[in-house]
């Protein structure tokens, strides 16, 4: 089933869900690949207290259900913090001139996860 080996490229949640949808199928020999050095254990609080510092990945419905079908989603869930909207800044704008945008009609919960928490 599958190549001898196969390269990912990327472990973002594209390279990594692709990693692991090709590993249930009963590939094996499957390496990932990423510019960014291994990140830190996800339960060091001491590296993960301060969200601000990190590129948040938002989690909305359907990447909720695809990390659901991988069986995953409840140990993402963990690292995973709730929002309402977000805060868009255009180019060149100062720190006060970002717009809020709320997310008050959607039918789930928006969550967002530092990437490297991955």
């Amino acid at each position: 089933a599958g190549p001898p080996k196969t390269v990912v490229v990327g472990g973002g949640p594209a390279g990594l869900t692709t990693a692991i949808a090709l590993a249930r199928r009963g590939w094996t020999g499957i390496q990932v690949y990423d510019r960014l050095a291994e990140p830190p254990d996800p339960d060091d609080d001491t590296v993960w207290g301060d969200t601000a510092r990190f590129y948040l990945i938002g989690l909305g419905g359907r990447g909720q259900q695809a990390l659901r079908e991988l069986g995953v989603w409840e140990e993402v869930e963990k690292y995973a913090t709730a929002i309402r909207g977000r805060k868009d800044w255009p180019p060149g704008a100062g720190p006060d001139g970002g717009v809020e945008r709320l997310a008050t009609h959607k039918p789930y919960t928006t969550m967002v996860l530092a990437r490297d928490r991955l």
